[in-house]
């Protein structure tokens, strides 16, 4: 399947797009804005160009290793073992992102539609159903996310333009107010919204087209900057500061509390939870494709329909160990080595590997000489 290129600019710039965009927009808004106020917005494109730089990064490592996948990219500049312990860290990461994500998806599927439905029950369903489209070849995954791309961002941007009916966009003032250590403290808020561009590792070996994929990679980082960017402007616009910090889900109170006279939509509720169901299931079906993928490249397993049954119960025990929404929370931003790894994994690890290999590159110039 590696040597067959299957997937094309579009099918790339749909796949990065909705692996990165997922739950974290519903909630992440309270977060950010709680810190630095009326200047949530600047963070927010601020965090845009510094995961443009990481995307690029990861694309230069791919574009360096001649598009290997990853557990061969890491093996071969570590070694088998380091290497290897590498690319179980890289899943490992993912799986218990995507896995408190899945528990926060699970709350608000309770409070608002299946209030009498076990928690352990909608996750077992959940993770079935994703192990289900797992299971197949890298290319339904793509077809999966083509489709999934314009059911999400189409309605989406609808949805978007009637809330910007009644925003007061003086709420946007004043900026740039905050003190320094604020602006961190909110920033990895919002680049946890960014995370899933470890993706573009799975995909990039796949591409038609090499040589535009760098271009397509910015676009998809842009798209997905801006759409973060309208939410978080018009959560500010409709609740303001003060509104925003109390809800707990700012975004999905702004979608219930459009009012048009007129229209054939008299409930929003139906339409925030689709909204929710879509942008969870593609970040977490995209990241257990990777995580899954690495696990069978490391144990060399026959196919990921095996090492994707590994995953499953490490990813229910995950998510079933928070025991409410506020130790969630603090799992998910607030653990300093949770932090730390993500560092590691997106920033250091991909530098060593450049540094290696350019370092590698001149050693056999030099014994060719």
């Amino acid at each position: 399947m590696k040597d067959k290129k299957v997937i094309g600019d579009f099918g790339l710039f749909t796949t990065i797009s909705v692996a990165i965009v997922g739950v974290g927009i519903f909630s992440c808004p309270r977060e950010v804005i709680g810190i630095v106020g009326s200047d949530a917005w600047v963070i927010t494109l601020a965090a845009g160009v510094i995961v443009c730089l990481l995307i690029y990064l990861i694309y230069m490592v791919m574009l360096k290793n001649n598009f290997e996948d990853l557990t061969n990219i890491l093996q071969s500049t570590f070694g088998k073992i380091i290497g290897g312990a590498f690319a179980i860290s890289f899943a490992m990461y993912s799986i218990f992102i995507v896995s408190l994500g899945m528990r926060e998806f699970v709350e608000v599927i309770k409070l608002y539609l299946l209030r009498r439905t076990p928690t352990e029950f909608i996750l077992v369903t959940t993770i079935l159903t994703g192990t289900y489209l797992v299971r197949g070849e890298i290319g339904d995954l793509v077809k999966f996310n083509e489709i999934s791309f314009w059911i999400m961002f189409v309605p989406a941007f609808v949805v978007l333009t009637f809330t910007a009916v009644n925003a007061d966009f003086t709420n946007l003032l004043p900026i740039l107010n905050n003190k320094p250590m604020d602006y961190l403290s909110a920033s990895k808020y919002i680049l946890f919204c960014f995370g899933g561009i470890e993706i573009a590792y799975l995909i990039l070996p796949y591409i038609k087209n090499r040589n535009n994929s760098s271009r397509v990679l910015k676009r998809s980082i842009m798209f997905v900057t801006i759409f973060y960017l309208l939410v978080m402007i018009l959560v500010l616009a409709v609740f303001s500061k003060a509104q925003s910090i109390v809800l707990l889900w700012p975004t999905i109170t702004m979608i219930q509390s459009l009012e048009i006279s007129g229209t054939f939509i008299e409930n929003w509720e139906g339409i925030v939870m689709a909204f929710w169901i879509f942008f969870y299931f593609t970040t977490f079906v995209n990241t257990y494709f990777f995580s899954g993928e690495i696990i069978k490249n490391v144990f060399k397993l026959k196919d990921i329909k095996l090492s994707s049954l590994l995953i499953m119960p490490i990813i229910y025990i995950v998510a079933m160990y928070p025991n409410n929404i506020a130790q969630l929370y603090k799992m998910q931003f607030n653990t300093l080595l949770v932090i730390l790894i993500a560092i590691f994994l997106f920033v250091i690890l991909p530098i060593l590997i450049l540094i290696i290999g350019k370092n590698r590159e001149r050693g056999k110039k030099i014994n060719e000489i």
